[in-house]
């Protein structure tokens, strides 16, 4: 009979993960829930495994709402540099994004509206997809009201989540 693994009874501080095959790797320990996994057992693992992916898409949902926490937190206060004693400097960084969701679409309007071919090529860029380069649409706009129009028409304008630097 093999001797009964109690989670309290192991050293979390020095847990180590080991490679199967490695001289006393039979057993493993599973971060943050603490879950003994016997790596000679495919359901143990493929369960382990299961678990940890759903634990990882809670932590990056944890994660996304602190840092729209901390943008709101920005806001609020007109700053995006913190000093948080025990943690350090903690700065926001980002801003907003345009996106173009759809080039072809643009690139069609453009030349609807009389938009001169090589003027549309140096806006609407072929590659493998299709991008806009938005300085050649905004100095276009800024040279024609119905260019900008249709450019302002296609243009999506977003605010990802900031990325957070902890010094």
């Amino acid at each position: 009979m093999t001797e009964e693994i109690r989670p309290e009874d192991l050293d979390w501080e020095n847990a180590q993960v080991v490679e199967p095959g490695e001289p006393g790797s039979s057993l493993a320990v599973m971060p943050l829930t603490g879950v003994v996994v016997n790596l000679e057992s495919e359901r143990e693992i493929a369960i382990a495994y299961k678990d940890l992916r759903d634990l990882k898409d809670k932590v990056l949902e944890v994660e996304r709402l602190l840092k729209e926490a901390l943008r709101y937190r920005s806001e609020a206060l007109g700053t995006k540099t913190f000093h948080i004693e025990g943690v350090g400097k903690v700065e926001l960084r980002g801003g907003t994004r345009v996106d173009w969701p759809d080039p072809q679409a643009l690139e069609e309007e453009l030349r609807a509206v009389g938009c001169p071919e090589d003027v549309i090529r140096e806006i609407v860029v072929e590659q493998i997809s299709w991008k806009v380069d938005g300085n050649r649409a905004r100095r276009a706009a800024g040279a024609n009201p119905v260019y900008a129009e249709v450019i302002e028409k296609h243009k999506r304008v977003t605010e990802p989540l900031p990325s957070v630097l902890m010094t």
